[in-house]
């Protein structure tokens, strides 16, 4: 995060124009069941149970502030009942609600205490909030705006959401027709475009009893593997012998689905994150014109938000993003007016991919991200196309 030393090193006189967060959610029950020969994990009611300060008074509207969206992926969810133990799927957890609170508490170290940069209240002219429309993203975005605000103020604070056939915070394959094809295609290249990691597919199918089917949900597996390990429940040893493995090959996969098999910005990476991209990007484009914009951009979504925007900011790390992971990009301004990009991931700083420093100017930085940024309109004309012609509408 900001520190004045960095500040020094890197040029006189620079000023915090814009903070825009984009976060994952914190710990939570699975979203997805192991086969039957894998013993249910119990997730009880004392694993979810609400951390009482991380409550506040807070609302959840649509982008245009009217009544909050129906949630599909949530109703999705339901349908399954239960887990074993009284937990719903995809629950944020207790363990999740302190993190993201944590997260809040670290964001006003840096952002409130240190340099002032907003005011310890919440304001809602200084602070906007996003999230997807889920339950554990909405709830993650109140944990943090408790740890950042405290859980008595005097403006009620608003979370807004988007409907789902807009969702442009995780690649919307449900709605974005384009992006089918383009998974189906990498799925299908898989087996050959990692090498072992046939081999590592079959003997987890083996393990779990599942047919050689080349579909094989790595993510569902992983995904219970991690939120057992992180509630301290137990894993099966036959599965916990393969932990390293399951989490390499689920990361190698997640990271060519949402960018393709092939090198740099593929135009599946530009559905995955391309309008997040541009979202950004015009947000640092206003704040450097005028001062009646929100200071701070809060954007609560999933692992599936943060691998694709890693990808195409060039810093992805092969490592599957943890719980209550976060990317962080500071706008600058000199006294001459030049404009500055500083990113950070995980609270260290990192040089963009196409940038020639960590403090890229701004140009510069959305010169390197041209390649991967859609407007909302190009998104969504992109995802009813050919994905042969694509390339060809870009703003």
């Amino acid at each position: 995060f900001w520190r004045s030393s960095n500040v020094e090193e890197e040029g006189q006189g620079l000023e915090l124009k814009l903070v825009q967060i984009v976060f994952r959610h914190g710990a939570r029950t699975p979203i997805s069941r192991l086969p039957p020969s894998i013993e249910q994990a119990t997730w009880s009611s004392d694993l979810v149970k609400t951390v009482p300060h991380t409550l506040i008074d807070y609302r959840v509207v649509s982008l245009d502030g009217g009544a909050q969206p129906p949630s599909p992926v949530e109703d999705s969810y339901q349908k399954h009942g239960p887990h074993k133990g009284g937990a719903r799927w995809g629950q944020l957890t207790t363990l999740g609600q302190q993190q993201m609170f944590d997260l809040g508490q670290l964001l006003r170290k840096h952002y409130v205490e240190n340099n002032r940069f907003i005011d310890p209240g919440y304001n809602p002219q200084q602070v906007y909030v996003r999230s997807t429309n889920i339950k554990r993203t909405v709830e993650s975005a109140r944990c943090v705006l408790a740890g950042l605000f405290g859980n008595s103020q005097s403006d009620r604070e608003v979370i807004q959401t988007s409907t789902a056939e807009e969702e442009i915070f995780y690649p919307n394959r449900e709605n974005c027709q384009a992006m089918r094809p383009l998974i189906k295609t990498a799925w299908g290249l898989l087996d050959t475009a990692l090498p072992g990691y046939r081999e590592d597919r079959l003997k987890l199918q083996h393990i779990l009893g599942i047919q050689e089917a080349r579909q094989f949900n790595i993510f569902g597996l992983r995904d219970e593997l991690t939120a057992r390990k992180a509630h301290d429940l137990p894993i099966p040893e036959n599965l916990a012998a393969l932990e390293d493995v399951v989490e390499q090959r689920a990361t190698q996969c997640m990271a060519a689905l949402v960018s393709g098999v092939e090198d740099g910005h593929s135009h599946a990476l530009r559905l995955s994150t391309g309008p997040v991209i541009n979202l950004l990007t015009q947000n640092m484009q206003r704040a450097q014109n005028s001062e009646n914009c929100h200071k701070l951009h809060l954007y609560s979504g999933h692992d599936t938000t943060l691998i694709p925007l890693l990808k195409a900011l060039g810093i992805f790390d092969d490592r599957w993003p943890p719980y209550a992971a976060h990317v962080t990009l500071e706008l600058y301004q000199d006294a001459k007016k030049n404009n500055f990009v500083k990113v950070l991931y995980l609270e260290e700083e990192k040089q963009v991919q196409g940038c020639s420093a960590v403090l890229c100017p701004f140009e510069e930085f959305k010169e390197a991200m041209a390649t991967v940024a859609l407007s909302h309109k190009a998104f969504w004309e992109n995802c009813k196309i050919d994905q042969k012609k694509a390339s060809q509408i870009t703003v």
